[in-house]
């Protein structure tokens, strides 16, 4: 019989109150004032570890591993973020001359900015009777909105060789600032950049690289694990090699421009172009990395970055569920010329009837057929909406009905969690996913209401991005933060890296973090009328 973790049934709302400690350290037994409500400052809860033994254990796992958290100190903070994210909207309309926007710091403490305005004593004073804690700052939200529409009239107007530096135009509200992302460039350009932007925005020059590509790849991928040593498990580049001018390496088969090489041959005769793939080479193989930008290189546009390989080569490793099917399942579509594997998403009903919440990219189209690995098809792919959104459903088929009723996600026997509802994310909450490829991860919300550019192929909007590896096979699944689901996994700017150890190491190497770009679930909901999660 499957055991599985049910946080909310141990204390209503926001009663867990254990607070967030750092990293080594151990909860504290007392609520912290500075995020706690006042009406929930005597509640105490039992430890989540203790109560549920190894049931629980890929998750803590990854909540230590990733964050160092323990699961109460996770619930906390997704209390809290929930509740800045319910009190957000209010805050803005009703103190528009004040509200400087929410965030949670790096140690859990809930923020309210508070700019100068005849409402600011008002909103500080609830803010503060909420529990939160409240920062002065100099723009409201609205002035850094308005900002931020200014600063994208200035890019527009760049010469070229400065709006190609740019990745992203945001509002922070931790520095109360509007940021432009680049990917790096010399010091005259980045010199220039700034100066043109001077007063209006702070250039953020982390040679971080945009989203790389999907994460649902042609079956081809290997591998399943989200850690271990760096490998070049699960990258399959061509079986021609070339050298730097685009010629057919010396003993290999005839090549065009740019193939790749095989990597059995790698450091004797093959030489495989910049990018990525070559980046992680050069890591693992210990090669003098070649003069090209690794930013460059993850920017390429890569919407499958594995070769496609016929349906029936699918992944060996992936095993059809046996029972209830959980958020984060492997599951396959056929399109021209192989499969794309995904990992299932929240399971929902739309009007009465059982269907899986996933990525339109997944889908190839309506009416395609859903299978489990192995071939046993469950259900018909309907609402695809690829381009701003990237939601679709899968309609499951009425005998395998009762095994989508559960609203649990994890990757697999004893390793799940309920979901109890929806949430809006918020800048510094922590979150987690689980997908098929990498199981479960979790890292911090670092941007939200972004517009994001999936190397050129499709765009995400009102997306959100979270600080944690997630690769192909992993699209479709779910995001979520304590019991509340977030959102669905679309994008990665490390789709293309292999595995989270490759990624994780290029990440300290070059100053980046490995970043996921979801889709919120309160939009897929707005997408689908008539569509609930399961939550019970």
């Amino acid at each position: 019989m499957r055991t599985t973790s049910r946080i909310a049934a141990l204390a209503a709302a926001t009663a867990l109150v254990v607070s967030a400690a750092p990293a080594g350290a151990q909860p504290s037994p007392t609520p912290s004032p500075s995020t706690t409500p006042p009406a929930a400052a005597e509640q105490v809860v039992p430890s989540l570890e203790a109560a549920f033994g190894t049931q629980l254990t890929s998750l803590i796992d990854a909540l230590q591993r990733d964050l160092g958290l323990t699961p109460e100190q996770f619930l906390d903070q997704a209390g809290i973020g929930e509740r800045l994210a319910e009190a957000a909207p209010r805050w803005e309309e009703e103190f528009s001359d004040a509200f400087g926007g929410v965030w949670l710091d790096e140690a859990g403490t809930g923020r309210v900015g508070v700019a100068p305005g005849e409402a600011a004593d008002e909103l500080r004073a609830e803010a503060t009777d909420a529990g939160f804690t409240v920062r002065d700052v100099a723009q409201t939200t609205a002035e850094l909105e308005a900002r931020e529409r200014q600063v994208g009239k200035v890019i527009e107007t760049l010469p070229d060789e400065l709006n190609q530096l740019v990745t992203g135009v945001r509002t922070d509200p931790t520095s109360n600032e509007v940021v432009v992302t680049t990917r790096g460039g010399d010091a005259a350009q980045l010199g220039n950049l700034t100066a043109r932007l001077k007063d209006l925005a702070v250039v953020d020059m982390t040679d971080a690289p945009d989203p790389a590509g999907d994460l649902a790849p042609f079956g081809s991928e290997g591998g399943t694990q989200s850690d271990g040593e760096p490998t070049t498990d699960g990258i399959e580049p061509g079986t021609t090699t070339a050298d730097a001018q685009g010629s057919p390496a010396e003993g290999s088969p005839e090549a065009g421009p740019g193939s790749l090489g095989s990597l059995a041959l790698l450091g004797e005769t093959g030489i495989v172009p910049e990018g990525p793939l070559r980046t992680a080479v050069d890591l693992l193989s210990g090669l003098t990395p070649g003069t090209g930008s690794i930013i460059d290189g993850m920017n390429e546009t890569v919407p499958n970055p594995v070769t496609p390989v016929p349906t029936e080569e699918r992944r060996a490793t992936r095993v059809a569920p046996d029972g209830p099917v959980v958020g984060g399942t492997a599951y396959e579509v056929p399109v021209d010329g192989g499969i794309l594997e995904c990992s299932t998403g929240f399971n929902g009903e739309l009007d009465g009837a059982p269907v899986v919440v996933t990525a339109a990219h997944c889908a190839g189209a309506d009416d395609t057929r859903a299978s489990f690995p192995g071939g046993e098809e469950f259900g018909t792919m309907t609402g695809v909406t690829e381009d701003r959104i990237d939601t679709a459903l899968i309609a499951v088929d009425d005998e395998h009905a009762d095994r989508f009723s559960s609203n649990l996600v994890g990757t697999g026997p004893d390793t799940t969690q309920d979901i109890t509802g929806t949430a809006d994310p918020v800048v510094g909450q922590k979150a987690c996913k689980s997908g098929s490829r990498t199981g479960f991860s979790c890292g911090t919300i670092s941007d939200v209401g972004a517009m994001i550019d999936v190397a050129g192929t499709r765009t995400i909007e009102n997306a959100f991005t979270v600080d944690l590896c997630a690769l192909p096979g992993d699209s479709g699944g779910v995001v979520f933060s304590g019991d509340k689901a977030l959102g669905i996994s679309s994008a990665s700017n490390v789709a293309d890296t292999g595995t989270c150890a490759n990624a994780d190491q290029l990440g300290r190497d070059n100053g980046f973090a490995p970043r996921l770009s979801a889709v919120p679930v309160n939009d897929v909901l707005a997408a689908h009328p008539g569509l609930s999660l399961r939550t019970s």
